[in-house]
């Protein structure tokens, strides 16, 4: 009996892990996103800086 539940709980850990790790990918490919989403942001901040000050 107690083979079995240790093996389950094994088998849970094995579930968790697996899911961990896709977490890990999904949260990296996220952080890239976001990064590149920032860096369009201030690429345009810039450029209506710019558009400003050429209208001033």
């Amino acid at each position: 009996m107690t083979d079995n539940i240790e093996n389950l709980v094994l088998e849970h850990l094995r579930a968790i892990r697996v899911d961990m790790g896709s977490i890990k990918d999904d949260v990296r490919e996220i952080k890239s996103r976001v990064n590149t989403l920032e860096a369009g942001q201030a690429t345009i901040i810039q450029q209506i800086g710019h558009l400003t000050g050429m209208a001033a």
